[in-house]
Order: structure tokens, then C-alpha cells, then sequence
């Protein structure tokens, strides 16, 4: 009855509770009303939640599953986030969120780090009222803060290429290093690492990693010590790409 309500409401969702997430009758009736799915897993095990898939993708490919443990308040070492992960491994194909009963923020917005897609909390206007729920739920000043910080966290996560950002250049202007002649360094002699050392040197020079390069390489000036060695200070220089 509470599937045809709701349809009828036009819900732009339904939330299936984790009480429900193992009653598979249920599950294929929601999924033919069409409209986006999202399903909690308290109290199911991995094997459930992979018949639930099976259940529902056929039917509805627009769902989503919610790690979520059913205790009201939760406690941390009973969150289990890594679920998240084993989640996003078994169904690639889906979204993976967080649904939690902790106490405060932080746990909820570390699922968020994780990658979860879909969060759920519950709210109150105050938690000392009676039953359990509302201790396990967020005052509306903490609904603000975590909706903030899950913010913050989506843009923190930016990128997985790893490279000098542009933010970093007045950093690596002041502090990044070259390489520099740790001894006077004749025109024409052949580079060993002992007349090599690494220093803050202006103008910049080669880049620290480059040091090794640098081994048995001719210069064509002569150097003086704590010189920047340069590019064009090294007889036909050659960086040597190490696969």
C-alpha cells in the first residue's frame, strides 16, 4: 500500500529501508513503478545484496545501494566504511552512498571521501525528545555543517593526476631546488656526482631529479661553485628516460 501511496505522490524516488531491503516481493513491485531506487542495506549480508541486484537491475537500473549498519546511536567500529569499497567492486555499475546513525558529522563525510554518491541522514528539531532516532540524528545546524563540509570535500577531491599545480608555483619559486656545482666545474670536464649537490640556486637550473642525468655528461662553460647547472651549460644534454 505504502509503494502505491507514494507512486501516486509522485515521490521523484523511493527509499527502500533496510528492513525491507531482504523482502523480495517488495523489491520487484517498487522497481516496476520505474522510479529511481534508493536501497539500504542495514542488517543484509554481501550475499542479499548481490540477489538484491539481480532482483532489481533486470526491472529498474536506476538504483542505488546505501552502506548502512541499523543501530540508533551507532557507534564508530560498527560503521564498517570499507563496505563502501567492497560495494563500488562487486556493482561498478551502480552508485554507491552512505546511509548513517552515527552522532555528529564526521563519519558521514569521510563515506563522502570514499566516493559515496548518495547520503543519508536523519534529522530533528531536538534530540532529547523520546526515542532513540533522534539521538542518532542531525539538528538542523549540523544538517548545514555537513552539507558545507561534504561540499568542501567534493572539491577537495579534484584530480588523480599528480603534477605542479599553479597554486604551487610562488612555493616552488621560493623553495623548490636545482641542481648546482658543488665544486668549480672546468669547461669541457665529464660530470661525476661528487661535483654535484642540490640547493635553493637562482636562476633555477635542472631540477633535482635530473642529478643522476647529469653523470658523465660534458659541460661546455666553466662553472662555479653553487652555480645553477643549466640545459645549456651541458654538452648535447639528454634527460635519461627511465622506464
Amino acid at each position: 500500500m505504502a509503494v502505491e501511496f507514494l507512486h501516486e505522490l509522485n515521490v521523484p524516488f523511493f527509499k527502500v529501508g533496510s528492513g525491507d531491503t531482504n523482502n523480495f516481493p517488495y523489491l520487484e513491485k517498487t522497481a516496476k513503478k520505474g522510479r529511481p531506487m534508493v536501497i539500504s542495506s542495514g542488517m543484509q549480508s554481501m550475499n542479499t545484496m548481490h540477489q538484491v541486484y539481480q532482483i532489481v537491475k533486470p526491472i529498474n537500473p536506476n538504483f542505488c545501494f546505501l552502506q548502512c549498519t541499523s543501530a540508533y546511536p551507532l557507534q564508530p567500529e560498527d560503521v564498517n566504511l570499507r563496505v563502501i569499497s567492497a560495494y563500488q567492486s562487486a556493482f561498478p555499475d551502480i552508485p554507491i552512498g552512505y546511509s548513517g546513525h552515527e552522532t555528529g558529522i564526521a563519519i558521514t563525510v569521510a563515506a563522502v571521501a570514499m566516493g559515496a554518491k548518495v547520503v543519508e541522514r536523519h534529522v530533528t528539531l531536538d534530540k532529547t525528545w523520546k526515542g532513540s532516532d533522534h539521538q542518532a540524528s542531525l539538528e538542523p545546524n549540523e544538517l548545514a555543517e555537513l552539507v558545507k563540509a561534504i561540499r568542501t570535500v567534493e572539491k577537495a577531491m579534484g584530480s588523480p593526476v599528480k603534477q605542479l599545480l599553479p597554486c604551487e608555483m610562488a612555493c616552488n619559486e621560493k623553495l623548490g631546488k636545482s641542481v648546482v656545482a658543488k665544486v668549480t666545474i672546468p669547461e669541457g670536464a665529464v660530470l661525476t656526482l661528487d661535483m654535484l649537490t642540490v640547493k635553493v640556486g637562482e636562476p633555477k637550473g635542472l631540477p633535482p631529479e635530473a642529478i643522476f642525468d647529469l653523470v658523465g655528461q660534458k659541460v661546455k662553460k666553466n662553472i662555479e661553485e653553487d652555480e645553477t647547472i643549466t640545459e645549456q651549460a651541458v654538452e648535447n644534454y639528454v634527460e635519461k628516460v627511465k622506464c
